[in-house]
């Protein structure tokens, strides 16, 4: 579970609600017409932006976020790699790595290794796992797009339903019973917009991004580590280069020497 993640959604839920019960307006904003024209227009322009796939993968990115990264840190892939190298360099090189766990990393690692003992050269080995990094970056990408997108259209909703609201009010501005139902539709309208693309589509666009950033980050790691391993550096010099990693993963300090 990330407790970031949930602490988030259930602080932002507690201040809306005390914003919008505290000030007696919440029978106002429970209305019908905003939430149905401001979701449904939202899903409907959603669904026109995007195919089936990039649909479904929206929902599962949704869902992952509130789970503990399956990436590991980058600490935990820098003491995996050095613990390979000292195999490597006890039992005569990266063929004794043939075996690495297929879980890390999401498979990656394991793949790494692969390429690496079929291509024998680094330089071909770099190319084809650089390109397997960036495609899968652009597919996560398209995840936090999907969110961002619907981050967009949401106000917009709720501006069409604020301007149903205001035309009903005028074609109704005789009589004074109408007024308050027609108001209540253009008032929770731009509320329920606004709220969904500052609460959850724009919020969720940013930790699917920032997933997307760490992963990369240990992806390159792993790269390097193994072509390092490769080139049949020590485990020292290996730890000493990976360690700079940490320098550009959030919150982290420089490694002590």
């Amino acid at each position: 579970m990330d407790i970031m993640t949930l602490i988030g959604f259930i602080l932002g839920g507690a201040v809306v609600a005390w914003g919008v019960f505290s000030s007696g307006i919440g029978d106002k904003l429970m209305d019908t017409h905003g939430i149905v024209i401001v979701l449904g227009g939202t899903l409907a322009a959603t669904i026109i932006n995007t195919s089936a796939k990039r649909f479904m993968g929206g929902l599962r990115a949704l869902a992952d976020i509130f789970s503990s990264p399956k990436t590991p840190s980058v600490d935990e892939a820098v003491r995996m790699l050095v613990g390979m190298a000292e195999t490597a360099q006890r039992q005569g090189g990266i063929m004794a790595i043939s075996n690495p766990d297929p879980a890390f990393a999401g498979g990656f690692l394991k793949r790494a290794v692969g390429v690496a003992m079929i291509s024998a050269e680094s330089r071909e080995t770099r190319a084809i796992l650089e390109e397997e990094i960036r495609l899968r970056r652009l597919d996560i990408q398209e995840d936090s797009n999907f969110f961002r997108t619907a981050g967009v259209l949401s106000p917009m909703f709720g501006l069409i339903g604020t301007l149903f609201g205001i035309i009903q009010t005028l074609s109704n501005i005789s009589d004074p019973t109408t007024i308050g139902r027609s108001m209540a539709v253009a008032i929770s309208s731009a509320f329920f917009g606004i709220g969904l693309s500052n609460l959850l589509f724009v919020p969720v666009a940013n930790k699917i991004r920032l997933r997307a950033m760490e992963e990369t980050l240990v992806l390159q790691l792993i790269l390097e580590g193994v072509i390092d391993i490769m080139g049949g550096k020590t485990p020292h010099l290996i730890d000493m280069h990976l360690r700079g990693y940490q320098l550009r993963e959030p919150g982290k300090t420089a490694p002590k020497a």
